[in-house]
């Protein structure tokens, strides 16, 4: 991977990815303390923030299953 001609080491790849799912995690624990089930936050005219949970993998896929398909 390549960025401004220089190349990263796996040390930074890992430092990148592990500051990615920190603050994927701390959003969600923000979201959770904040705002109620089912609320939903106006950001912009076209996005809006909405307290909802997946119980499936990506966009709910396999959100019916029962065992290792949830969560």
């Amino acid at each position: 991977m390549l960025i401004i001609g220089k190349k990263l080491s796996p040390y930074a790849l890992l430092s990148i990815s592990g500051l990615l799912a920190a603050s994927d995690q701390a959003v969600k624990w923000l979201v959770q303390q904040s705002m109620a089930y089912g609320e939903y936050v106006s950001v912009t005219p076209f996005f809006n923030w909405v307290h909802l949970w997946n119980t499936g993998a990506a966009f709910s896929l396999f959100a019916n299953g029962g065992g290792w398909q949830r969560y």
